[in-house]
């Protein structure tokens, strides 16, 4: 049984037929159409909402699962795209299949949501790829609040709805201001669709609207969005697939099968092919007047957990004398303090696990970036939410702990800094004149390169989320010094929120502190980071920063 409808982009109801039953096994009459006022090209009659929901909902698809290597590798270079255009946060993949973006977006350190018709492909996202945030059904049976999402993704969909435009408004009001939608779908006027006519690939019954670069933007200028970037889109297939492609219009070159199977390694091999015939827009939410009110909701914010297991770190080096008055100022409530020694030439290790420690020594010195590594390492495989770092040498005041992990437990910020210039803390506390300078002066520099605003980027005293930590490469950072301003870099490139709370510092003879040639090389390497920055921003790649 199948339905007269209108046009869902104009609701005209005049149209010229296109194609007519173009595929042999349609049981009912089946046409494509044009609308004669707009341009949209649809189906029309078509099945009711009901019966397609029914069959999408039964649905289960193995030869997908085959292509699933592909399938990743083309869901990062969607990801890659998004993350140079908008900041990495929640995402939420509508008609999200088996899930296979999402896990390659949960690798790169986004929170993943999805939404998905059919039970069998459900399970294989739940059960095997162990995605938890899966909903079955509709994106208005799964119920976000409004102003939810970072980015939305809707891969090879839009094609398939009864309502593609009510869609895309449900989209709009669940997508933060800032927030980025990507979608492709078959594009109806590509050179290889005109050449093929009815006998294209896009024309199939399970299609019910076919786009062109000039529809689809209409149709997402319709619905409140405005779009950034339209383009052709790459897919990656195996050799295996692609001939599969093939051999649907062509037959006689089944002696490509015949060679395939005789060589399993040549039809696996990956091939990434843009064929100019799927188009792909990026489009932002529009701040027109009528859509005020969506923009103005406030924006949901993480859930916090009831209780984040907070654990201190120590980087030491010839600690001794001051870790007793370090310990005694930390607050209660800490969950765990890790020290590492990095090849002290005093019993700071000694004195460490006598406390009651939890202590990790370095065979050899391995530099304080080195050393706040194995911290970060073990704080994390302990299953801590925050890691605070704290040097034990009594130089930073311990009780500001409460105030620094404060932001990271009410979901406002991933890191958090102890600054030693807000409230003129640095110089009420003895730090040297030429350093407290220098520190202004550097601090500036990398707030113009950088884009954001801190009071300091070198205090030895800060907070981060086990996300953040999870998320930069801090690896790949230097042993040094510098590790401590790279390490921030990566969070600003990984859209990382950042708060800072003032501190009081003491500066005495016991305390360990930079030198000046040391401070030389500092600032240096500060510059060479910050230049790394630029250069990374214009597409000159570093892994470190991948």
């Amino acid at each position: 049984m199948t339905n007269k409808v209108l046009c869902n982009l104009c609701g005209s109801d005049h149209y010229t037929v296109v194609y007519e039953t173009p595929i042999k096994e349609q049981e009912d009459n089946y046409r494509i159409v044009k609308c004669c006022k707009c341009g949209l090209i649809y189906t029309n009659p078509r099945p009711d909402h009901a019966r397609i929901q029914e069959n999408y909902m039964a649905m289960a698809d193995n030869f997908y699962l085959q292509e699933e290597a592909g399938l990743r590798q083309s869901a990062d270079l969607v990801l890659k795209y998004l993350e140079k255009i908008n900041k990495k946060g929640r995402i939420l993949d509508v008609g999200c299949a088996t899930g296979i973006l999402l896990d390659q977006a949960r690798k790169r350190g986004w929170e993943v949501y999805g939404v998905e018709l059919s039970a069998w492909a459900v399970d294989y996202a739940k059960n095997k790829l162990q995605l938890p945030n899966i909903t079955q059904g509709s994106l208005k049976d799964a119920n976000y609040p409004a102003n939810f999402f970072d980015v939305v993704v809707f891969k090879d969909v839009i094609e398939h709805l009864t309502e593609p435009k009510e869609a895309l408004e449900q989209i709009r009001s669940v997508l933060r201001p800032s927030g980025i939608i990507c979608c492709n779908t078959p594009d109806v006027d590509s050179p290889i669709s005109k050449m093929l006519g009815a006998k294209w690939w896009g024309i199939k019954q399970s299609h019910l609207y076919y786009f062109n670069k000039n529809s689809l933007s209409a149709m997402f200028e319709a619905t409140g969005f405005i779009p950034v970037k339209i383009r052709s889109h790459a897919r990656t297939f195996t050799l295996n697939y692609w001939v599969y492609r093939i051999l649907a219009y062509r037959p006689a070159f089944g002696i490509l099968r015949s060679w395939l199977d005789k060589r399993p390694a040549w039809a696996n091999k990956l091939i990434c092919i843009d064929i100019g015939d799927q188009v792909e827009i990026f489009a932002r939410k529009s701040r027109q007047l009528k859509y005020l009110h969506e923009l103005e909701t406030p924006i949901e914010r993480e859930t916090p957990k009831q209780h984040m297991k907070v654990s201190v770190v120590l980087p030491a080096y010839n600690a001794a004398s001051t870790l007793k008055r370090t310990l005694a100022d930390i607050p209660p409530g800490i969950d765990e303090i890790i020290l590492v020694d990095d090849c002290s030439k005093d019993n700071t290790a000694e004195l460490a696990r006598s406390l009651g420690l939890k202590v990790f020594v370095h065979e050899k010195n391995t530099g304080y970036g080195g050393n706040q590594k194995t911290c970060y390492k073990n704080a994390l495989a302990g299953g801590a939410d925050i890691v605070v770092m704290l040097h034990p040498d009594y130089q930073y005041d311990p009780t500001a702990i409460t105030q620094l992990i404060e932001p990271i437990k009410a979901g406002r910020a991933n890191a958090v800094f102890g600054s030693r210039m807000m409230k003129g803390g640095a110089l009420e506390g003895g730090m040297p004149l030429w350093k407290h300078n220098a520190n202004i002066l550097l601090t500036a520099l990398e707030n113009v390169v950088l884009g954001i605003y801190l009071t300091e980027y070198h205090s030895g005293f800060r907070a981060y989320s086990a996300k953040y930590l999870r998320t930069v490469n801090y690896e790949a950072d230097s042993d040094g010094f510098v590790f401590d301003t790279e390490i921030i870099v990566q969070g600003i490139l990984k859209y990382m929120k950042f708060e800072e709370v003032p501190i009081r510092t003491r500066y005495f003879d016991e305390a360990s502190s930079i030198k000046l040639w040391p401070s030389i090389i500092y600032g240096l390497s500060i510059l060479k980071t910050l230049l790394k920055f630029v250069l990374y921003k214009n597409g000159i790649r570093f892994k470190q920063f991948d």
